[in-house]
């Protein structure tokens, strides 16, 4: 009868808590920018600037709303790789004025 045994070193252990965060800050990322800009609110955006329906002002808020979302989705990775907290706000660029009152219209 052989057994087979499930070792795991330091090194595993190190990836599997690392692989760990980076889950923990992706989802925490995504629970930012649902909390600001709901699915429904940013398929409604997205349609709507695409038709040419939203006003200057709305347009550009959209567009640093856009930006806003690739700077949290870039902020994530640095989180886990620096070891930092993604439940701390400081952590997260703040959204842009204005945007979650855009979204609530949507």
């Amino acid at each position: 009868m052989t057994f087979a045994l499930d070792i795991k070193t330091a090194q595993d252990k190190a990836a599997e808590a690392a692989a760990a965060a980076q889950t923990t800050a992706r989802q925490e990322c995504r629970r930012r920018i649902i909390a600001v800009l709901s699915e429904a609110a940013q398929i409604n955006l997205t349609a709507a600037a695409a038709a040419g329906l939203l006003s200057a002002a709305d347009s550009a808020i959209w567009r640093a709303g856009l930006d806003w979302i690739a700077q949290m989705r870039g902020t994530w990775p640095t989180l886990t790789e620096a070891g930092l907290d993604p439940r701390d706000d400081a952590n997260w660029p703040p959204a842009p004025t204005g945007l979650a009152e855009l979204a609530d219209r949507f």
